[in-house]
């Protein structure tokens, strides 16, 4: 039977009971066992086809799922791929330099990063990406004050160092406090959101707006990180400072695997 007929015939008994209850013709006996022939024919039929369609919507939906999730895995098996690629080419990098260092019987002009890659497992559900918990923490060596980067940008410092997991704060709070470069000054970068404030900038202090701030490693030294970029200089309330807002530049639901620098490799 076609859908189509069995459509058809579901509402040309729909139709019937109506007559009949309309009519009061089921009072009599031999349309009652008509109608309950019928109903026994048809009502596991609609059951059938009611299961049916759930059953059906299930699998569409789980095979949906599934492909989303098979993009996804694929997506961040890619950024792990570039992960660790930079990671390779950092430490390239950083024998080169040990290597022409040496030649030249000069001292390096830093000290040796300590770093450890891991990923993001939980965002801030209050939506003002104010934190982040990563993956890793008293089990990888992660210390409170670590600064946690991506390969250009600024994600947070660590706050909280738990057994396998530490939570990070990110420039979007007000818990965030750091020394960072602007040009050639520096100043001191306080969170917020969704803009934080540079601290104690003088009047005479040529600032502009568009400036890119830097965050540097331990002490400001180099290299530094992308933290954000300057988007409006006013006069402020007091009277030798100027009020300095600063957009953080990171994206946060756009990043799966991060650098920790400090924590043991």
């Amino acid at each position: 039977m076609t859908e189509g007929r069995f459509h058809f015939l579901s509402l040309s008994f729909a139709l019937l009971g109506l007559v009949l209850y309309i009519s009061d013709l089921s009072k009599f006996s031999f349309v009652r066992a008509v109608t309950e022939t019928v109903n026994a024919f048809i009502s596991p039929l609609l059951r059938f086809t009611e299961v049916s369609a759930w059953q059906v919507e299930n699998l569409i939906t789980a095979y949906l799922k599934n492909v989303e999730a098979q993009k996804e895995n694929i997506l961040l098996k890619k950024k792990l791929e570039e992960m660790l690629l930079l990671e390779r080419e950092l430490e390239a990098c950083r024998q080169r330099v040990e290597t022409l260092s040496a030649s030249l019987k000069t001292p390096l002009p830093f000290k040796r990063l300590n770093y450890d890659l891991t990923r993001i497992i939980y965002y801030d559900p209050s939506g003002f990406d104010l934190f982040v918990i990563i993956e890793g923490g008293k089990d990888r060596g992660f210390k409170e004050g670590d600064l946690v980067v991506t390969k250009e940008k600024v994600v947070g410092m660590v706050e909280r160092v738990f057994a396998s997991t530490s939570r990070v704060i990110t420039p979007f709070s007000d818990k965030f406090s750091a020394m960072v470069k602007v040009g050639k000054r520096r100043y001191i970068y306080k969170g917020g959101f969704p803009e934080g404030n540079l601290l104690h900038v003088k009047k005479e202090v040529p600032i502009k707006k568009g400036a890119k701030v830097f965050l540097g490693v331990g002490e400001a030294r180099p290299p530094y990180f992308l933290l954000g970029k300057v988007t409006s200089v006013k006069r402020g309330t007091k009277p030798f400072f100027k009020e300095v807002k600063v957009k953080p530049l990171i994206d946060l639901r756009a990043e799966d695997f991060v650098f920790v620098i400090g924590g043991k490799r």
